[in-house]
């Protein structure tokens, strides 16, 4: 129950200490007379005879000081300010010196979509940080220490985290933050994620170890570092640690030169083989010369969202071990492939959007192809690697001590590479061109830097392309039914519902993803539609006819 005082109590109790004033020219005394008062007077530390005396016993002994008003509980940082003589600096709050000591070490700006940036300009070497990221809280966390000796609690920092993104947001400007890879001018610049923020500069001349790249890169805690380039690069001792077929090797450097190419759609990388055939090994070492990780393979994703957020936290996104994905799963990695996003409902809010956007080079592996959707397969470079031999094994220490040995010569002949591939990459011209041109466009000038002819790397791309078409027809049922339809070689024109009928009569047909309605049949050639015309069949969309949807099937000329 709540206490009441009234005036005369009050009165007493200021008389009280007053007259202690009076009585004694020891301020401690007063002090102490108004702490014992405080129960009926809550304000007799703040009267001016009682300041005063608090004021001469701060500047004789800041120790008398701290003892007496440790007494007086929520009352010490009042205290302090008005006790502190002219002149002498007043303690700020843990979130005040925190935002100092930010402030005073720090820019703060923002990206593109209002998130915040943090940038530290040392003496050696700038860091980029967003301000909400683990990495910033860290810094910011030992730039205090190193202050004051002192830790910061998680609500102080909190708050002055908050503060600084919205400092960052509103008095910042606007600048872009790249992950690993980026583009300036004619130069691309590669993070090497070392611990003095290095970037490499390519450009048709050349390239070189920059210590302050003109573009913000900042990182995660799993990214780990690429090694510092030996100055003679020999890319071909690659050969020696991924099983690429010889006549495939063209694809993988393009598709790794592809991945620095932040500007460009990335294709998919797909290997495939037996169990033994160095699947895993082989992507864990592509990945080391483009996006080291601490874990460099993951396992299947469960979600379209774990996908994303795989896409957020790692420059090249890399599975391993798949033996399925879902339609929205593939479709996802089409979205990464060309760049797109994933929203969601922002945690504890109704109505908030949280958006991951991202263009990311991915890899994947497993036994089968897993690449099913005719959409995901026209973006995929699939690879069969061989089975290595019983005899031509290693042990896997063996093996981890030669790439080591090996690991910088590759990168730096890489490197080599990717400079010779922009000095002739503006000459290139095309003749008829792949679903994903400027692959196929870079793989040319890859082939005529190695000394092949123009022409050669697109040929070798349109075979895979067309295996890749062919392997799509055969997931669905429904193609292989199509060609025993019309090797009668008699055009067919009807309803989607007339042809479902016709087809599903047909016997010894694989029915797989068979569609169950004249609209999923509908859907299902759309689909299918590009890869049935490599095989001489063309299926035309006649419209709404007074029966039905209307389809016309035919041969195609150049198969009749």
């Amino acid at each position: 129950m709540k206490k009441n005082i009234d005036t005369q109590t009050l009165a007493i109790s200021l008389d009280a200490v007053r007259q202690a004033a009076e009585e004694t020219s020891d301020p401690s005394v007063i002090v102490k007379r108004a702490l014992d008062n405080l129960g009926n007077d809550p304000g007799a530390l703040y009267d001016e005879v009682v300041i005063s005396a608090l004021k001469t016993i701060r500047r004789k002994s800041e120790a008398d000081y701290t003892r007496l008003v440790a007494h007086a509980k929520g009352c010490k940082t009042r205290l302090d300010r008005l006790t502190a003589t002219e002149g002498a600096a007043i303690h700020d709050s843990v979130q005040d010196e925190t935002l100092q000591l930010a402030q005073s070490s720090c820019t703060f700006h923002h990206d593109p979509d209002g998130r915040g940036i943090a940038i530290i300009d040392g003496a050696s070497h700038r860091e980029v940080y967003y301000v909400d990221s683990v990495g910033f809280h860290e810094w910011l966390r030992a730039a205090y220490f190193s202050a004051h000796k002192k830790g910061i609690g998680d609500i102080a920092l909190a708050t002055a985290v908050s503060t600084l993104t919205a400092i960052a947001k509103h008095q910042g400007t606007e600048q872009q933050v790249n992950v690993r890879c980026a583009k300036l001018g004619d130069a691309y610049y590669i993070d090497l994620c070392d611990d003095k923020w290095r970037a490499i500069r390519v450009d048709k001349d050349g390239w070189e170890i920059v210590a302050h790249p003109p573009v913000l890169f900042t990182r995660n805690k799993n990214m780990r570092s690429l090694p510092a380039p030996e100055i003679k690069g020999e890319l071909n001792r690659i050969w020696k640690h991924v099983n690429i077929p010889e006549n495939r090797q063209p694809l993988i450097l393009t598709w790794m030169l592809e991945c620095f190419r932040p500007d460009t759609p990335f294709p998919v990388l797909e290997l495939n083989g037996e169990q033994g055939s160095a699947k895993s090994s082989t992507q864990r070492h592509l990945r080391d010369l483009i996006d080291p990780n601490k874990v460099a393979l993951r396992g299947r994703p469960k979600t379209v969202e774990d996908i994303f957020v795989s896409a957020a936290n790692n420059w090249l996104v890399s599975f391993e071990n798949l033996s399925n994905l879902t339609a929205e799963q593939q479709d996802a990695i089409c979205t990464l492939a060309t760049g797109g996003g994933f929203a969601t409902r922002l945690f504890y809010t109704n109505g908030e959007e949280h958006v991951l956007e991202s263009k990311r080079p991915v890899v994947i592996n497993g036994i089968n192809p897993v690449s099913s959707q005719p959409d995901l397969i026209e973006r995929v470079i699939s690879i069969e690697a061989p089975v290595i031999p019983p005899h031509q094994r290693k042990d896997e220490q063996s093996l981890e001590a030669a790439w080591q040995k090996d690991y910088p010569y590759i990168f730096a002949g890489l490197m080599d590479l990717f400079s010779a591939v922009l000095r002739l990459l503006p000459e290139i011209e095309l003749g008829e061109m792949c679903r994903m041109a400027d692959y196929q466009r870079l793989g040319e000038a890859v082939m005529q830097a190695q000394g092949g002819k123009s022409g050669d790397f697109s040929h070798l791309y349109t075979v895979v392309a067309s295996e890749g078409a062919d392997r799509s027809l055969e997931t669905y049922g429904i193609s292989n039914a199509l060609q025993v339809f019309m090797s009668r070689k008699k055009p067919w024109e009807g309803t989607y519902l007339s042809l479902l009928g016709e087809l599903s009569c047909l016997p010894g047909i694989d029915r797989s993803h068979w569609p169950k309605s004249p609209r999923g049949l509908a859907n299902q050639l759309k689909r299918i539609a590009p890869g049935l015309r490599r095989h001489g069949i063309s299926v035309e969309n006649l419209g709404h006819g007074r029966t039905g949807s209307m389809v016309r099937i035919s041969l195609l000329p150049s198969s009749n």
